[in-house]
């Protein structure tokens, strides 16, 4: 290699992957150790006094401080020390290189832990006017003020780039800026400005590149900012407080601007058809925003879009036609496409399978979008990510045969496929991640699945699946991670000697038929923090070295047959967080959870004892104890050591005496409080109106007593059961209309007296009252009519479980009356609907407008005083499946119209003072006598009236029909006739799916898909 002269102008030593030791070794000729120190073998450089240009970009000379000996290249224009690791205070020294046009100290915040500070910026850097590039990434500039480093730059007049990324700036950006007319590049990302951004950012004419993100900036995005004549790329992401309306952030005219990164602000408004003119668009990303509306047609009209993303926002409609305009042949280069986490409806267009060939991004995920999944084309070879999870897709996944693209990630979870698993999956040879899951695909896995050695990730859980899967299934794949195949009709049998290749982290085996004691294979997965083996039939003692040898953060051994006491070892770990017992056969005293543990289930058990005064020394979020043996007292303080971080407790059905104590309102976020069905007694403390967290207060079933203390600030309350205790007086609604969320509504069985109160009507979301078993009086309120949450216009998105971190730790349950029995909602619980005021002492008439409740599915006002006749309007109640007006002093005839309720499957009128005939369509063909017994002027054939039978005797007919009502009645029955045959077959189905779940291990899972479908068809024919 030549050596190295004065005379030499240029001299580029950036590491491309060699050692710079050696290299100056080999140039400067010198026998020099890379070991020696560093900033000696740097010295012979110093010697080319006519040197213009230094590049030593990427070496390593972490720990020692830039060279003071720059100063003697009195001809250097470009120096770049971009990081090399140099640390410590910039030298004073660089100030007076007065012919730098161009200076590179940027170090990389995730490349490199060295970091450079400067302290005054006037003084090192201020006197380099003639400077047109700066770049300053990362270096510490805490101790510099805004004013300091504005007025320091604002001299540089040529200044073309100025680019400090995480610099630790503080502040606002300085208005100066705007004096810097040559600025092409302005990159100031990663810093804490706080402010808005400077209006006067509208002279720089000549700006090309914006990068402003992740800096804490707020108010509004200037409306002209984005108007630059010249300006290309624009990044103001992650600005969480940075907004306005994205109509008049846009441009309405832009040939230049090819970049706009909005990601993670707070830009609102829909998308304005003008996008169209912004004809340059490249990369367009507005994700984590709150954009809504529909997209709009002319969106699709960009044809050079490369990458669009506008996930995570509140997007409705349609998914444009992409690709329609295209001339034939011609293939859009969109290749990375993300709508994911929006309320995008309607079907996927085809041409978005078609017309891209450049494809390699498709997230859809989280929408609502329903049919087909479109065949791709066979020209889509470049698809590497496929994610149309959750959403209502329907369909086969056949369309797998098309893809011939090296697919990295297929996820189709959370839709209503049906049918088989292609077998031609096992040709995606490149896939690491595949998610089927929570879908209805039937039949077995294919064999050749095992053909995916690359797979890291494999979850099939929650479908219909069957058959055996042996260790061989998992012999080829040895990468497997993450494997969840629980909740199908899967069997899992593996050799007792078997050790797996796989190193698990997350393996999910529920309900896969295991039998037996715990594999002894899970010794070997040390690294596993993640096994659930619920609803299997495992027995025998946990034993001990399932603590001892794992690394367990989650554990599930839910119902399964486990039996005898805990050991302390599993109790013991630092790991833990969530466990997860209930259901089984465990015995023995509570034992005290380790600090680490945030979720502990152990219900329906045998446990036993008191809850120890102990468990308030731990970190629980989520105490589940109900369905045991456990007594004494609830300890005071049962909220733990952070009562703020306790959400859910439930010590229902149990036998806890003594009274509710006043501290338990120290749990400040609790969501979920359950004491249902123990022995508690007493009054219950005012405290309770200070949870103002609580979305579910159930404590029935106990012997409580006094009055119901205001719970008016507990606007979350969602759910709240009362019943079945010896609570007394009024019910004033006043402050129960502060409960904006108040769904459930239960004070059955009480000793409540007075009216009903009528301002119950505002609640705008109360779907379930039950007033049942107390003493009220006076009429039923007209303005019941005008309950909103009772109506068929209201849908309640809510499912009624709790648990964030574990998914749905607590479910909630309801006993309702109805059809004359005690039944348990749980699942459903969303679509029911309740109004009972039966066994009261309530008078007057049906108010004619109670039939404006359509979506009512029970209706129970029985054993009252009721008087006069039976609303017509009842028949507009077109879900009610249970009505009971018995016991009460109605009269007049039963109305033809409750023919129309398809629904009806349990009817009740005995007992009242209703005449003449009992309609003979719809339902009532369905009933007998019991239905209308003791009314003494009823006729009907459910009665088997022999003068009803003989038609010709009208004399027996005390309220005959006209010809035009029987038509019309005829003509009703048979529109509904047609949709009880199209439900029929539908839950047809689900009684098979259902059947099914009763026969087989699997009933709780079966229950998650039957929920599914039951919710998917309510929808579709709840209209």
């Amino acid at each position: 290699m030549l050596p190295l002269t004065a005379a030499c102008g240029q001299l580029d030593l950036q590491n491309h992957g060699n050692n710079l030791a050696s290299s100056l070794l080999n140039l400067a000729g010198a026998v020099l150790s890379p070991l020696n120190n560093k900033p000696d073998i740097l010295s012979p450089l110093f010697n080319l006094t006519m040197l213009e240009r230094l590049d030593l970009s990427y070496n390593a000379f972490s720990g020692v401080g830039i060279p003071q000996q720059l100063v003697t290249l009195k001809y250097l224009r470009y120096l770049s020390l971009s990081n090399v690791g140099f640390v410590g205070k910039i030298p004073r020294e660089l100030g007076n290189m007065s012919t730098l046009r161009y200076l590179d100290l940027s170090t990389d915040h995730y490349f490199s832990s060295s970091s450079l500070t400067i302290e005054d910026m006037q003084m090192r850097i201020g006197n380099l006017r003639d400077l047109e590039g700066l770049l300053l990434d990362g270096v510490n500039m805490t101790q510099v003020a805004s004013d300091e480093w504005g007025k320091a730059v604002s001299t540089m007049h040529s200044l073309r780039r100025l680019q400090m990324f995480y610099c630790n700036l503080c502040g606002t950006i300085p208005p100066s800026l705007a004096n810097l007319t040559s600025l092409t590049h302005l990159q100031l990302g990663g810093n804490s400005f706080f402010l808005s951004i400077p209006t006067g950012l509208h002279n720089l004419s000549n700006l090309v590149s914006l990068k402003l993100s992740t800096c804490e900036l707020n108010g509004s995005i200037p409306s002209d900012l984005l108007s630059l004549p010249n300006l290309q790329e624009v990044d103001l992401s992650a600005n969480l407080d940075l907004g306005g309306e994205l109509s008049s952030i846009l441009p309405r005219h832009s040939a230049k601007l090819n970049s706009l990164v909005l990601k993670a602000t707070s830009v609102e408004g829909a998308i304005p058809d003008s996008i169209a003119n912004i004809s340059s668009l490249i990369l367009l990303d507005l994700s984590d925003c709150f954009i809504q509306g529909m997209l709009p047609p002319t969106i699709a009209n960009h044809t050079g879009l490369e990458m669009l993303d506008i996930s995570s926002n509140f997007l409705k409609g349609h998914i444009p036609a992409f690709g329609v305009k295209l001339p034939t042949g011609t293939s859009f280069p969109l290749a990375y496409f993300d709508l994911s986490y929006n309320q995008l409806m309607g079907h996927i267009p085809s041409m978005l399978f078609g017309a891209f060939g450049s494809l390699r991004h498709v997230d859809l995920r989280k929408n609502r979008l329903t049919g087909d999944i479109p065949s791709p084309s066979r020209n889509l070879t470049s698809l590497t990510w496929l994610d149309l999870g959750h959403n209502e897709l329907k369909g086969t996944i056949q369309f797998l045969v098309n893809i011939k693209s090296q697919l990295v990630l297929l996820d189709l979870s959370n839709n209503l496929l049906i049918g088989k698993i292609p077998a031609s999956i096992g040709q995606l040879i490149s896939l690491s991640t595949l998610d089927l899951s929570n879908n209805m695909l039937t039949d077995a896995t294919p064999q050749n699945m095992s053909n995916l050695s690359q797979l890291k990730v494999l979850s099939l859980s929650s479908s219909l699946l069957s058959g055996n899967l042996s260790e061989s299934y998992l012999h080829n794949l040895s990468r497997l991670v993450h494997l969840d195949i629980s909740n199908n009709m899967l069997s899992v049998k593996v050799s007792p000697n078997w050790i797996p290749q796989n190193s698990f982290s997350t393996l999910k085996l529920g309900s896969c038929n295991m039998e037996g004691e715990l594999p002894a294979f899970l010794i070997t997965q040390t690294d596993i923090f993640n096994l659930d083996l619920s609803a299997n039939r495992l027995w025998g003692n946990i034993p001990a070295w399932i603590w001892d040898s794992l690394a367990l953060v989650q554990l599930n051994l839910s119902f399964n047959n486990f039996s005898g006491a805990l050991p302390p070892e599993l109790m013991g770990s630092e790991a833990l967080k969530l466990l997860d017992l209930h259901h089984n056969n465990l015995q023995g005293p509570l034992p005290l959870p380790s600090p680490s543990v945030v979720m502990l289930d152990l219900s329906e058990n045998q446990f036993c004892g008191s809850i120890p005064a102990e468990i308030g020394e731990s970190y629980l979020w989520y105490l589940l104890l109900s369905h045991n043996n456990f007594s004494g007292s609830i300890p005071s303080r049962v909220c733990g050591v952070q009562p703020w971080s306790m959400q859910i407790l439930d010590f229902s059905f149990n036998s806890l005496t003594g009274k509710i104590p006043a501290a338990i309102a120290n749990c400040s976020f609790l969501e979920v409080l359950n004491l249902e069905n123990n022995c508690l007694e007493g009054e219950l403390p005012a405290e309770l109106g200070n949870m103002t967290s609580l979305q579910t207060l159930k404590i029935g079933g106990n012997h409580l007593n006094g009055t119901l203390p205001t719970l008016a600030n507990c606007k979350q309350l969602q759910v709240l059961d009362v019943g079945d205790n010896s609570l007394t007086g009024n019910i004033s609604a006043n402050w129960i209309l502060e409960l904006p969320n108040l769904k459930i509504l239960i004070l059955r069985s009480n000793r409540f007296e007075g009216t009903v109160p009528p301002g119950l009507s505002e609640i705008p979301s109360l779907q379930i009252l039950d007033l049942s078993m107390n003493s009220f009086s006076g009429v039923i309120p007209d303005s019941i009519s005008e309950m909103k949450g009772m109506g068929n216009d209201y849908e309640n998105t809510v499912i009624f479980e709790f648990g964030s971190v574990t998914g749905s730790t607590y479910v909630e349950k309801i006993v309702i009356r109805n059809k004359g029995k005690n039944m348990e909602y749980v699942r459903i619980l969303r679509l029911v609907k309740c109004l009972d005021l039966s066994n009261n002492r309530i008078s007057g008439h049906i108010p004619q407008g109670m039939g404006s409740l359509t979506g009512l599915i029970i209706l129970n006002i029985s054993m009252n005083h009721i008087s006069g006749a039976i609303p017509e309007s009842l028949g507009n109640m077109a879900r009610l499946e249970s009505l009971d007006l018995s016991q009460n002093q109605l009269s007049g005839v039963i109305p033809v119209e409750l023919q129309r309720l398809t629904f009806l499957s349990y009817l009740n009128l005995s007992y009242n003072n209703l005449t003449g005939k009992i309609p003979q369509g719809g339902q009532f063909l369905t009933f007998d006598a019991s239905s209308f017994s003791n009314n003494s002027g009823v006729l009907g054939l459910q009665l088997n009236d022999s003068c009803y039978k003989l038609e010709l005797n009208k004399s027996c007919l005390t309220s005959p029909t006209t010809t035009q009502d029987v038509d019309k009645i005829d003509e009703e029955e048979d529109m509904w006739w047609g949709v009880a045959v199209g439900l029929s077959f539908a839950f047809g189905f689900i009684l098979v799916i259902a059947v099914l779940c009763l026969t087989t291990t699997l009933s709780r899972n079966c229950i998650h898909l039957m929920d599914r479908v039951i919710a998917y068809l309510f929808d579709r024919f709840r209209n």
